[in-house]
């Protein structure tokens, strides 16, 4: 128990604010990424999230639910060749969309020559015990509740005390708003720590407090409203 405790806690100061990496802030003047990311750089704060969550280079990073390739391309710059991105494509990788998103994620890792990249469909396929650092970017909603076997699957895939960040959309409404599409906080947090998780953070830089909660995110752009960003670690056994 006291090694255990230990663990815990050199993880903890290992992944803390005060011994952040340095991101380097050049990355995103890359000519290959598309200008309308670009565009929503300053809103995203992707750079800002990525040092919340103690990643750096030669981790092993995974993207839930990529979308475009977005934070899939910016964190296969940082963890550079000695490190590793697995793009999960998750509830978008079985072809049910207008568009087939496994075509576009695979586009972009030739066109931008994003090597250390390596794609796979469905969490489940994902070798146990491999990932250092989670990002799921507005997108763990999209795993339709219960989502205790998606958690089930996340807990065997990260590393024992591996990181998990969350951004999702808030509002001020219990559980999901499907009005709105946004997921309250407290939904998140119960569910991981019911799940193998802790919250060992949590961070403001996301937040925005013009936000009325009664707008819809297709209608203004997610990625500028008032959001959350959740930080767990995954318990030690």
């Amino acid at each position: 128990m006291i090694k255990k405790i230990i663990s815990f806690l050199l993880f903890t100061l290992l992944f803390s604010n005060e011994n952040k990496y340095q991101i380097d802030y050049s990355i995103l003047n890359d000519d290959s990424r598309p200008e309308q990311e670009r565009i929503q750089d300053p809103y995203r704060k992707a750079l800002e999230v990525y040092s919340f969550l103690g990643i750096k280079e030669e981790m092993v990073v995974a993207d839930i639910d990529p979308g475009g390739g977005y934070n899939t391309h910016l964190l296969s710059k940082i963890v550079k060749n000695n490190g590793k991105v697995i793009c999960i494509l998750n509830t978008h990788g079985g072809g049910k969309m207008p568009y087939d998103l496994r075509k576009i994620i695979k586009k972009r890792i030739k066109n931008a020559n994003l090597s250390n990249v390596k794609v796979y469909r469905k969490i489940n396929e994902v070798p146990k015990n491999l990932i250092d650092v989670v990002v799921c970017i507005r997108n763990y909603h999209d795993n339709k509740p219960p989502r205790d076997e998606f958690l089930s699957n996340l807990l065997k895939i990260v590393k024992p005390g591996g990181i998990v960040g969350i951004v999702e959309v808030a509002t001020n409404k219990l559980g999901w708003d499907e009005e709105t599409h946004r997921l309250n906080e407290k939904v998140v947090i119960d569910e991981f720590e019911s799940n193998g998780f802790k919250l060992l953070d949590k961070s403001n830089i996301l937040k925005n407090y013009k936000d009325d909660y009664e707008t819809s995110g297709f209608d203004v752009g997610r990625y500028k409203m008032d959001r959350y960003l959740l930080k767990f670690i995954k318990s030690y056994d």
